[in-house]
């Protein structure tokens, strides 16, 4: 069985199983390009729930000793940390004494085939905000009430929501007084952390049009996303601009997941050939990769036969397949700018007025956008 958790110890039982897995890759229990356990097996062994595994396998992720794909596991990649990404330092409640609540989505921690950019989102807050001195308490968020009885069980000094959540939960933080923040979703109830998805998604189309591609597919993400409704704005702004039409067969819904984007993948082959579109615009990179990698199974060159560019700078397919054309959301300076806030609040320097602060993203262009022209 190997070395178990100490349930007595003050450290973190994330830490911990971190901890163990590390003295197993360097115990020889494992070699580079194995896999390691599954998120269930983890699960059983140490007789913990997904979200504590998630946490632990997320530093080695963070390190560059494994990579994390939807349906393939954690493969290993190095025996060692990255020297660019060394172990980040953990505090306990006791010894940090501070509660920051960070409210998200159960989807966003419980599904095995979450968002990537809501992994690195939490993973890079809780880094930060633990070498500030505070502890990030998860709060997945279900029915009302939730956030009103975790204020009133942990006493924190603020509140982070990531993404989209409901309207319920952002009253419930806002009626409690205490400093909140809101990052990858506007709410006019609290300041706002976002993106500039709306000139992204602008952009993107633009150099996809600019460079003669005429049938895009976008895989778009779930309607009810404030982030999927503006990359749908930004695209539809230019397409007018340029006296263009949107089709609505190039419209491929989903729920922002790799197998979503297989799925849209075997939708774009499902086309008539004169029909297929050469470009696809993917509201994230799980999705374009997931599209990548069913185009690649059924013999289409990307970008010969098809382009293809995804949104949001993910590392967790490095190893997997060649990076691809996407969006830099600029994750660090949306976290800075989190912690700056909640910092200046909690000693008086920051207005409480509410604003919605946009961080500029850029454009990391990989070679999978082919012209045309």
């Amino acid at each position: 069985m190997g070395k178990e958790l100490d349930r007595s110890s003050k450290t973190p039982v994330f830490r911990q199983i971190y901890d163990i897995l590390v003295s197993e890759m360097a115990g020889g229990l494992y070699t580079v390009n194995g896999k390691l356990p599954s998120e269930k097996e983890l699960c059983l062994r140490f007789g913990v729930e997904r979200n504590t595994v998630r946490k632990a396998l997320q530093i080695l992720v963070e390190e560059r000793r494994i990579a994390r794909v939807p349906g393939v596991g954690s493969r290993i990649l190095s025996l060692k940390a990255s020297k660019k990404n060394p172990v980040p330092a953990v505090r306990t409640t006791a010894e940090a004494g501070r509660i920051i609540i960070l409210v998200t989505q159960v989807d966003y921690l419980h599904s095995p085939d979450g968002e990537s950019f809501h992994y690195r989102l939490i993973h890079s807050l809780e880094k930060r905000l633990s070498r500030l001195g505070y502890n990030l308490l998860f709060k997945p968020a279900g029915e009302n009430g939730i956030v009103a009885e975790t204020i009133r069980s942990a006493a924190p000094q603020g509140i982070i929501f990531d993404s989209f959540n409901q309207d319920a939960h952002y009253r419930e933080a806002a009626e409690s007084g205490l400093p909140c923040i809101s990052v990858n979703h506007y709410t006019p109830l609290f300041t706002s952390i976002v993106s500039n998805n709306f000139d992204s998604a602008y952009r993107i189309t633009e150099w996809l049009t600019g460079a003669g591609h005429e049938k895009i597919a976008f895989i778009t993400g779930k309607s009810s996303h404030q982030t999927n409704m503006e990359r749908l704005s930004g695209i539809q702004t230019l397409y007018t601009s340029k006296g263009l039409s949107l089709r609505s067969e190039y419209l491929i819904p989903s729920n922002w997941t790799f197998a979503s984007g297989v799925m849209a993948a075997e939708r774009i082959l499902a086309m008539n050939a004169a029909e297929r579109p050469t470009a696809v615009f993917a509201f994230n990179d799980d999705l374009a990769y997931g599209c990548y990698s069913h185009l690649e199974r059924q013999g289409v060159k990307i970008p010969d036969d098809i382009s293809i560019v995804g949104f949001d700078k993910s590392d967790r397919y490095k190893g997997m397949f060649p990076p691809i054309t996407t969006v830099d959301v600029n994750l660090n300076a949306i976290v800075d700018y989190a912690c700056w806030y909640l910092e200046s609040r909690f000693s008086g320097h920051a207005p409480q007025a509410c604003a919605k602060i946009q961080i500029d993203t850029s454009i990391c262009d990989n070679g999978t956008i082919k012209s045309l022209i």
